[in-house]
């Protein structure tokens, strides 16, 4: 900073030598000029700037000099000039020349001191990462909150009482009472405010291994819905951990392995996952041809394949826990232009889901029941009561569930930043044994009971827009397509949104979304579904008849 300094001082002297006496006159002009030769060297002033302000300083004494001679009088042209000595020169300094010097001083000083001080702050560690303690550089905190209006309207044809509450009838131990609950609302349309709210954390423990949870609102027995209706002043909204995990990742990112609550590590659609559904047991994932010095070529090709087993209800005093064990293979696979086709075939083999009928008068396998249920799938009554008009009743799955699923997408990047997505999700429940659902509905009653196999589902989704709503004036517009019959996937894990939740039921959905700001947006999205067959057996499915549900959601979505 020495040499700004003394720039500086120089500065001060050229102006300094701006008035003098005649005798200092002549070392005053010599003074000048080194001065500002001595700028130059500095680096204070431009060559060029230099001499042009040479050229201006010349052109204003040959301007002042004129006008001096014509604003005199003929005899003052004629007089003798005045002798050297008693002029006082005085050398002219323009005022933008004095900015522009003060100016370069004020920039060389500003960054001596910027230096000096960020030096210091690094000695002292004043602030900076380095101070604070190394564990919290490793931790992310990030999370959502959506505000939705949701109108719920009930086709005319629907008729009342038709489709039972079989959570609440299970809860209850059957039929018994008057309750409206009883029943699913399928006539009364519904208008509600709802919320959801989710708070995540990343920890990175090494290289290798992250730790991660999520706090979110919601019911606690759903497991599909996270959604938390306004309209409960009696109680504060409920709150849980739906991510409580700990992964690893080999620095090649090749091989990936998950365990506890974890997030949906299939490529898939909502019509066998819903998407606010988690996975609780362990996963992993192995992309074969990823390396940490692949060439160009094997990227464009990413094979992979994804195992995972997860226990859905772990039972004391039996081997027979429920679980599911899973598999998917596929590959993606990247254009040049960024363009990216996904295909994938998963295996979903569900364990001891199947019902068993309890002894006479016996409770013993009520475990078999579900501990959650949306509407659709075939159900059987599983309580073996002697006096059939108790009302006491506890309904399972009758069919089992093995399925096979096929998941496409194409990414179009042709119209890059507006996206291009075609997706198609086909799915079949290939578990499925018709003779078996039939001897479990029929029992020792002596009906004679036939049930048609309902075992297929299909999706197809076309968006057009940004992938991905991030900034402000970002849009997306789809339209989805949906066929899923009544014992296609397992009704617990579907979609709750779609024909209020379940199987047995197709239809579309348009949606669109705005970015109104960063990271904030908005959804409109519409539903519409019907039945498939309509249930016709009320002893042991939900209800018989015609079911249309259309719905209205509009949604005010932020992220951090």
């Amino acid at each position: 900073m020495n040499h700004r300094l003394r720039a500086a001082v120089l500065i001060a002297l050229v102006g300094a030598t701006q008035v003098g006496r005649a005798e200092d006159a002549a070392l005053g002009e010599v003074t000048a000029q080194d001065l500002l030769k001595l700028l130059v060297d500095e680096g204070v002033i431009d060559k060029a700037k230099l001499k042009a302000l040479t050229e201006k300083i010349k052109e204003s004494k040959r301007t002042v000099a004129g006008a001096a001679v014509e604003s005199v009088g003929a005899e003052q042209r004629d007089a003798k000039p005045v002798a050297e000595a008693q002029v006082v020169r005085v050398p002219y300094v323009p005022q933008y020349i004095k900015d522009e010097i003060r100016d370069q001083v004020r920039i060389g000083l500003k960054e001596d001191v910027s230096r000096d001080v960020l030096a210091q702050a690094k000695t002292e560690r004043w602030g900076l990462p380095g101070a604070l303690p190394e564990w919290i550089n490793r931790i992310k905190f990030s999370g959502d909150m959506r505000l939705r209006e949701e109108s719920t309207f009930y086709a005319s044809g629907n008729q009342q009482d038709a489709y039972f509450n079989i959570p609440y009838v299970n809860s209850k131990g059957g039929f018994a009472g008057n309750s409206p609950d009883l029943f699913l609302n399928t006539t009364e349309d519904r208008n509600r405010l709802r919320s959801r709210f989710r708070l995540g954390v990343n920890a990175k423990v090494n290289d290798e291994f992250t730790a991660g949870a999520r706090l979110v609102t919601g019911n606690q027995n759903d497991p599909v819905s996270t959604n938390q209706t306004m309209g409960t002043y009696e109680q504060k909204w409920q709150s849980t951990f739906d991510l409580a995990y700990l992964k690893y990742s080999n620095l090649s990112k090749s091989f990936t392995f998950s365990g506890g609550r974890i997030e949906n590590p299939f490529f898939s659609t909502d019509l066998v996952w819903d998407t606010d559904l988690t996975f609780e047991g362990v996963a992993a994932s192995w992309w074969m041809l990823r390396s940490d010095n692949m060439d160009e070529e094997f990227r464009s090709f990413d094979p992979f394949i994804t195992f995972g087993a997860f226990p859905l209800q772990e039972i004391e005093r039996t081997s027979k826990d429920k679980w599911l064990f899973a598999t998917q293979a596929g590959f993606q696979y990247d254009t040049a232009n960024q363009s990216k086709f996904t295909l994938a075939a998963a295996y979903y083999n569900y364990d001891h889901i199947v019902g068993k009928m309890n002894a006479l008068d016996d409770t013993s396998l009520d475990y078999t029941a579900p501990q959650t249920l949306q509407k659709g799938n075939t159900l059987f009554n599983i309580r073996n009561d002697l006096d059939p008009g108790s009302g006491n009743a506890l309904f399972a799955h009758a069919a089992d569930y093995k399925l096979v699923d096929i998941f496409a997408e194409y990414d179009i990047a042709n119209f890059a930043p507006v996206h291009v997505l075609v997706s198609g999700d086909y799915v079949k429940n290939v578990g499925y044994d018709k003779k078996a659902v039939e001897d479990r509905i029929n029992g020792d009653s002596g009906t004679d009971i036939t049930v048609d196999a309902r075992t297929k589902g299909y999706q197809a989704r076309v968006a057009v827009g940004w992938p991905v709503i991030s900034k402000a004036r970002d849009w997306q517009v789809s339209f989805v397509y949906r066929y899923l019959e009544r014992d296609a996937v397992l009704a617990e894990f579907t979609d709750s949104d779609f024909h209020g939740g379940g199987t047995d039921a197709k239809g579309y959905i348009l949606k669109f979304d705005y970015g109104i700001a960063d990271n904030t947006w908005l959804s409109l999205r519409w539903l519409s579904s019907n039945e498939i067959d309509g249930n016709n057996y009320p002893e042991y499915v939900y209800g018989t008849g015609k079911l249309g549900i259309d719905m209205l959601q509009l949604d005010l979505n932020a992220k951090f």
